[in-house]
Order: structure tokens, then C-alpha cells, then sequence
């Protein structure tokens, strides 16, 4: 009798494990819909030339928020400047393709860039590569005697804001 109550148990467990796993397959979001919302950056980490530097806390000085809409846009809020705005694009997965409408320095506008998406939880982790060349021309124009890298990784980890 014991065996066959083992019997009986073991197609309830699995009949329940299926339930649970159909329930949170209905009410799972995918990237794109987690994406959408505000977010507050924590800290941003820098990579030039293969080397890396630790995770750097944001200062009350240079504090922001990044709002990510579903009509295709997101915002800059920044307490050092006067934010910016521009649009997104999904190209695949773990990546969108961002264009820069509005930025602080005018040099930075029309700015079109690839970045990694990772959204775990409530913390979204951006990451961007530029060149040499694209720092060039996002600061502005070229200043004599200033190196640039040729190679600038930023990683920016953000937290989702309620609401």
C-alpha cells in the first residue's frame, strides 16, 4: 500500500510543479517590458584600455535618473546638468541601439549608440563601448594635447524607482 500511495504523491507533486510553473509563466515580463520605468543610477564603473577601475558610488553631486518609456523613449534626469533625452530600440536580445536627441554638450546630439541590457530584479546594468573616436566626438571638439583612449568601457548599475 505504501508503494502505491508513493504512486498517488508523486503525480500530485508534479501536477503542482507544473501549476507554479504555468502561473509564473503567465505572469512573466519580458526584457523589453522590464526595461520600462524610472531608474535611479548607483554607481558606474570604467574600463580604458582593458583596465578596469572598481565600481564608483554616485556623489549627491551627480545623482540621476533614466526613465525608460514604451512609446520607444527615454530621459535623463541629472542634478550636474540639464539631463537629455533621446530614443531606443530593441536589436536583440540583451541589446538596444540608443540615439540621443537632446544632450548637454550640443556635440552629443544625434549621437547614435549600442548598449548591453541586463535587468536582474530591481537593478538595470548598462553597458557601453566607445572609441577613441566617438569620445573625440562626444566631448566636443578635439583639444590639443589631450590623449584619449581608444577604448572606454562604461558600465552604469541603476535601481528601479517605485511608481
Amino acid at each position: 500500500m505504501a508503494l502505491l500511495s508513493g504512486r498517488i504523491r508523486f503525480p500530485a507533486i508534479v501536477v503542482m510543479l507544473a501549476t507554479c510553473l504555468a502561473c509564473a509563466a503567465a505572469f512573466a515580463q519580458t526584457p523589453a517590458e522590464l526595461l520600462i520605468g524610472r531608474w535611479e543610477l548607483v554607481s558606474q564603473r570604467r574600463v580604458v584600455d582593458g583596465k578596469g577601475n572598481p565600481d564608483r558610488p554616485v556623489s549627491d553631486q551627480n545623482r540621476s535618473t533614466i526613465d525608460f518609456s514604451t512609446d520607444g523613449t527615454w530621459r535623463i534626469l541629472a542634478s550636474s546638468h540639464n539631463g537629455s533625452r533621446g530614443t531606443y530600440r530593441w536589436l536583440g536580445p540583451g541589446r538596444i541601439e540608443s540615439t540621443t536627441i537632446k544632450a548637454p554638450i550640443p556635440a552629443g546630439n544625434g549621437a547614435r549608440r549600442t548598449l548591453s541590457v541586463e535587468i536582474e530584479d530591481r537593478q538595470l546594468t548598462l553597458t557601453v563601448t566607445l572609441s577613441a573616436e566617438e569620445l573625440k566626438k562626444s566631448g566636443g571638439q578635439a583639444k590639443p594635447n589631450v590623449s584619449y583612449p581608444q577604448e572606454l568601457v562604461v558600465v552604469s548599475t541603476f535601481r528601479r524607482l517605485p511608481g
